[in-house]
């Protein structure tokens, strides 16, 4: 097969490609209407949830001592 016709083939992919994406992007158009935030419901009676930013140690699980390279 001529290098001129797989250049002429990988063209026309990338056109087609190109084409069948902007048909697909013009049908699905951004809803002006659909909300910017949808609406938080508050969960009654749930605990709340406290994350703790510092890193604690846990007594039960060994140190690290390797890591492994792959």
């Amino acid at each position: 097969m001529p290098a001129w016709s797989l250049k002429l083939i990988a063209c026309l992919a990338t056109g087609l490609a190109t084409v069948g994406s902007a048909f697909y992007v013009s049908g699905h158009l951004k809803n002006a209407a659909a909300p910017l935030h949808p609406p938080v419901v508050a969960a009654s009676g749930a605990a709340l949830l406290h994350l703790d930013p510092q890193v604690r140690a846990d007594p039960q699980q060994p140190p690290l001592t390797f890591t492994s390279v792959s």
